[in-house]
């Protein structure tokens, strides 16, 4: 039986205009998370609304797609 095909994945990241970085918000699970799964989810991570500032943040489109590195590694 031929193993599950993963699916391309459509991610947001919140862009800080001036840098060109991608911005995290901070999580319950204590790390900053940066992939969210809508624009508007995106623009709500910061508790302190931040990131609704458009003229400072951009929201960016992402497809996430895996590659066969190695078939079969020892």
């Amino acid at each position: 039986m031929k193993p599950k095909e993963w699916r391309p994945v459509t991610i947001y990241r919140v862009i800080d205009r001036h840098t060109g970085e991608a911005q995290g918000a901070y999580s319950r699970a204590y790390c900053d998370e940066y992939d969210f799964e809508s624009p508007e989810q995106a623009r709500a991570a910061n508790v302190h609304d931040i990131f609704q500032d458009r003229a400072r943040f951009a929201i960016a489109k992402y497809r996430v797609t895996y590659e066969l590195l190695d078939a079969d590694v020892p």
